[in-house]
């Protein structure tokens, strides 16, 4: 898991809705700082989500997920609201959003679902080495769901609510090519001026002694679905939040 992507998604977030690049440098030092204070509680946001196994057919997985993003959201101050995918396993999505006191829109997209079956915790299980945290799932994607919801709260503790609305949608289904929840994330995301993937990257760490997360889907090749997964809008701004 990578630390740095805590303030780079708020960073990215404040400068959607910010024209100052004076005020972004004075933010980006606080974040930095926030960051590093979330920096434990992220590791075990992702280390209790790593132990819920939630393939994409795991519909009991992906339940204990919904229950666990929800609440975590809610926590947060969002409305939430659970929306039963159209094919496949049939798992619940899970959208929140946020009413702020600006004018942009944005949304924010990650997926609870990974490509593991039921019982890969047992041949891989949750493991930190050095700097480098193991475990199925962990960067495709609750790695970055753990970053939508570390960012989140360190905006929320500086009181930042310049948007509009923020939405965020964890849907069930992403690896199995969103088939039961991409029309209604395109149908989200066409209310939204920007939109934010937020799956974190498999390039090669930017500091000595960054953390990083690992599993065989770190070690993949990078995949850039979620235009295609997800069929976005053509003319959406989708942005690789965490790359």
């Amino acid at each position: 898991m990578k630390p740095r992507l805590i303030p780079l998604l708020a960073l990215l977030l404040l400068g959607l809705v910010s024209g100052s690049a004076t005020a972004l440098a004075a933010a980006d030092e606080k974040l930095k700082a926030a960051a590093e204070q979330e920096k434990a509680p992220l590791i075990q946001t992702l280390h209790d989500m790593v132990m819920i196994e939630s393939g994409s057919s795991d519909v009991e997985g992906l339940k204990k997920m919904a229950d666990f993003t929800e609440g975590r959201l809610k926590t947060l101050g969002a409305t939430t609201e659970r929306r039963k995918t159209t094919a496949g396993a049939g798992a619940d999505m899970v959208i929140a959003t946020f009413e702020g006191t600006g004018t942009r829109k944005l949304m924010l997209i990650a997926h609870m679902d990974t490509v593991y079956l039921r019982g890969i915790l047992a041949a891989e299980p949750y493991h930190v080495d050095g700097t480098r945290i193991y475990g199925p799932g962990i960067a495709d994607d609750k790695g970055g769901i753990a970053v939508v919801l570390h960012a989140l709260k360190i905006l929320k503790d500086a009181g930042w609510r310049d948007y509009a609305k923020l939405t965020v949608s964890f849907n069930p289904d992403e690896e199995v090519g969103s088939i039961g929840s991409g029309e209604i994330i395109s149908a989200l995301a066409d209310q939204h001026d920007v939109v934010l993937s937020c799956e974190p990257t498999a390039a090669p760490p930017a500091a000595e002694h960054e953390t990083r997360g690992s599993g065989r889907a770190a070690r993949r090749p990078r995949r850039w679905k979620s235009q295609g997964a997800h069929r976005m809008p053509a003319p959406r701004r989708i942005v690789g939040a965490t790359r």
